[in-house]
């Protein structure tokens, strides 16, 4: 058990410090494209591990990319946080944007991951 923890969390600290990075470089005032980008990669990515793990992939791997590096990642937190945000400020419509890309981009992603490697 203790592996596991350790793998968690070096996995969540890339995961969080690379979504860190890219949200500061990428999100501006308007609309949060930054996390929209990483939501949308982190469910491609997530897909693509499920399907490895379909075909074997080494638990420890698994533990340290899915529950550590995908759950640092992505973050729903910040995703929810910037959209009551924007209804704070009035701003319903980016809010109905944002979160429908969201979560259907987000969506198609992870499908999209995931047949992308079971198909190897």
């Amino acid at each position: 058990m203790g592996n596991q923890i350790l793998l968690v969390g070096l996995g969540g600290a890339a995961g969080s410090i690379l979504r860190y990075l890219l949200q500061q470089g990428i999100n501006q005032q308007q609309f949060p494209y930054g996390t929209l980008i990483v939501n949308v990669a982190g469910c491609f990515l997530i897909g693509m591990l499920w399907a490895l793990s379909i075909r074997g992939m080494n638990g420890q791997w698994r533990t340290l990319m899915v529950a550590g590096f995908c759950g640092g990642f992505t973050t729903f937190s910040a995703f929810t946080l910037e959209g009551i945000m924007m209804l704070k400020t009035d701003r319903v419509i980016t809010f109905l944007i944002y979160t429908s890309l969201s979560v259907v981009t987000g969506m198609i992603a992870t499908y999209a991951g995931f047949k992308l490697l079971k198909t190897w």
